[in-house]
């Protein structure tokens, strides 16, 4: 039997590839997305979600709870950044993107450690993929990523028999990614997931 796994923000770029990662290492995907569904898969089932608010990501949770009651491992991938130039950004943007990567991480992995049989986690602490500058965003970005690593070792602390993971794709904490890339500022989509999948597949 595929052993099953929640990815979450997987229709985005990281996402799209963490998905193929899995697929083809033999896993059923449990693909959470927002907007844009890619194309369906045999051995992977989207489901829409908003988790903008705390009603978003419970009614998520609620309404898959059969889904995710065989599910053992779970990757919080979701979490949009601000675009904004750093003379741009006000608190709110701060509060928008620890929302966003922490808030949400922590409703899932609590859901899953009562309600699923959770074995690993990893938490993407969000970076920049492709050619986006980290200046317009390292700001917000280093806040929620912090915040993101504290959570996760509380977890670690509270639950050793879980594997908890933070990878943080660009100052590589959590994984060894290699950029296939000729820029040094660049991390290939592909490398970071097959770097995640070889932290879960520790679990098994």
């Amino acid at each position: 039997m595929k052993k099953k796994i929640l990815i979450t923000g997987a229709s985005g770029l990281l996402g799209r590839a963490l998905v193929n990662q899995f697929v083809n290492g033999d896993f059923f995907v449990l693909a959470q997305y927002h907007t844009s569904r890619p194309d369906d898969n045999k051995n992977c089932q989207w489901l829409r979600a908003d988790f903008s608010d705390l009603a978003g990501i419970r009614d998520f949770l609620k309404k898959n709870r059969k889904q995710f009651s065989d599910c053992s491992y779970l990757i919080n991938n979701y979490g949009p950044i601000t675009g904004k130039d750093i003379t741009d950004l006000k608190g709110e943007d701060f509060y928008f993107d620890y929302h966003h990567n922490v808030i949400t991480a922590f409703e899932i992995i609590d859901f899953f450690i009562h309600y699923a049989p959770l074995q690993g986690v990893v938490n993407v602490g969000f970076e920049f993929l492709g050619e986006i500058k980290a200046y317009k965003k390292i700001l917000t970005y280093a806040a929620a990523k912090n915040a993101l690593q504290l959570l996760t070792k509380s977890f670690e602390k509270q639950y050793p028999d879980i594997g908890f993971n933070m990878v943080s794709l660009a100052t590589l904490e959590g994984a060894a990614v290699k950029a296939k890339s000729s820029s040094p500022n660049r991390v290939s989509p592909e490398s970071a997931a097959k770097e995640i999948f070889g932290l879960i597949k520790r679990r098994l």
